[in-house]
This record gives structure tokens, C-alpha cells and sequence, in this order.
């Protein structure tokens, strides 16, 4: 009986005013996952050493859940101007450092998933993590958004290029097809460096910002 099967095409064909019934398999092909953050994508390796132009050999790696004292330290080179051009209000050094806080930020999970640019131990000079990247996943199943933070000595431009690139390759092995962010009027370099990379700008003038879109 032709109903035995669930999924059936009913072809119905006409032989000199006989109906003729056929059936036959309908193949339907699975549905596409939506990207995320908490994959491993085989188009990417996650730790790696690069040579920065003023900092030498550096180590790119994804943040981790013992990063907590490396990520005081780091933000104890950040002054709170910094912290402004990038997260739009000012945070003080104690929030930004408290424990609860770190144990959060310091996880990667399928919603956000940040990296640390490191620069290895050296006796007598411990580990020392010089910038974060971070991407967030967004409301738009294919659009993921990023964002920055370097220590005020080390923010170059040469250091912010090898961060979002690295965002970059990471947004697109992870499945995503679009990496947006906000940044400020007024943050030239990073606006500088995302023009250079090939985002699209549009100035949001009520808010003071600008978006910066790049199709991956």
C-alpha cells in the first residue's frame, strides 16, 4: 500500500483515460546548523606563535579558565580612557577586575568566545597577556559581532591587525557570514584599521558611533 511509506511523491499519469499511480522516495536533506561559538573547526588553529613588528614572538591562544591573574594584571595597564573608547562607559579598575567578573569573562562558551595575544614567560618576567579579542554571537543566526582591548603601552597598530585578523578567521571558520562592531567617532586608529581590512563604514550619528560590517 502506497501509504506504508510516509514521504511519497503521488505521480499521477494519465494512459488512454487510465490513471496510472507511482510512488517514489522523497530524499530530504538534513537541516543546515546554525553557527556557534562553541565548535572546533578544523579551517583553524587556535594556538599559535606570530612575530609582531615591535613586540617579537608573541602567542595567540583562546582565553582560558586559569587566565584570572594574568587578566588583573592586564587590566591594571588599561587606563579607564581606554576602557571608554571601546565599551562606551567608563569602568573602574576594581569592577573590571572583580572575581565574579573574571570567572565569567574568562570562559569561552557557544554565545562568546575570546582570544588572549600573550606574550610568554621569560625569566624573571612572568606570562603577560597584552590584548583580548572577544566575539559575541548576535540575535541574526549569521552575524556575530567583535571587539578589542589592548594595554595602553602595547596598543599599536601592528598588534591590533594580527587581533582582528585572527577575530576574522576565527568568525568565519566557526560558519558565521557577517562580523559587525561598534566603535567610536573618535577612535581613528581602530576605524583606520577596519577601513585597511575591508569593513564597510556607516557613521550612526545620533549615538556618536560607527558600524563597521565586513561579509565574510
Amino acid at each position: 500500500m502506497w501509504g506504508e511509506d510516509p514521504i511519497v511523491v503521488l505521480t499521477l499519469i494519465l494512459y488512454g483515460g487510465r490513471v496510472k499511480n507511482t510512488t517514489t522516495p522523497l530524499s530530504v536533506p538534513p537541516a543546515m546548523p546554525l553557527p556557534d561559538l562553541g565548535g572546533h573547526p578544523k579551517r583553524v588553529t587556535f594556538n599559535s606563535i606570530v612575530t609582531v613588528k615591535g613586540h617579537g614572538e608573541l602567542k595567540i591562544r583562546p582565553i582560558q579558565r586559569d587566565d584570572e591573574e594574568e587578566m588583573i594584571e592586564f587590566h591594571g595597564r588599561i587606563s579607564e580612557e581606554s576602557i571608554y573608547m571601546r565599551y562606551f562607559e567608563y569602568l573602574k579598575l576594581d569592577q573590571r577586575t572583580a572575581h565574579e567578573r573574571l570567572v565569567r569573562i574568562c570562559i569561552n562558551t557557544s554565545e562568546s568566545y575570546a582570544i588572549v595575544v600573550e606574550q610568554p614567560a621569560a625569566l624573571p618576567r612572568p606570562a603577560a597577556i597584552l590584548a583580548v579579542g572577544r566575539l559575541t554571537k548576535t540575535s541574526k543566526p549569521y552575524v556575530v559581532t567583535f571587539d578589542t582591548l589592548m594595554t595602553d603601552q602595547e596598543s599599536t597598530p601592528q598588534l591590533g591587525k594580527v587581533l582582528l585578523k585572527r577575530l576574522i578567521k576565527l568568525a568565519h571558520a566557526f560558519g558565521f557570514q557577517v562580523l559587525t562592531g561598534e566603535l567610536l567617532v573618535a577612535d581613528h586608529d581602530t576605524l583606520k584599521l577596519c577601513r585597511a581590512l575591508g569593513f564597510s563604514l556607516q557613521t550612526l550619528l545620533e549615538d556618536g558611533l560607527v558600524r563597521v560590517t565586513l561579509d565574510l
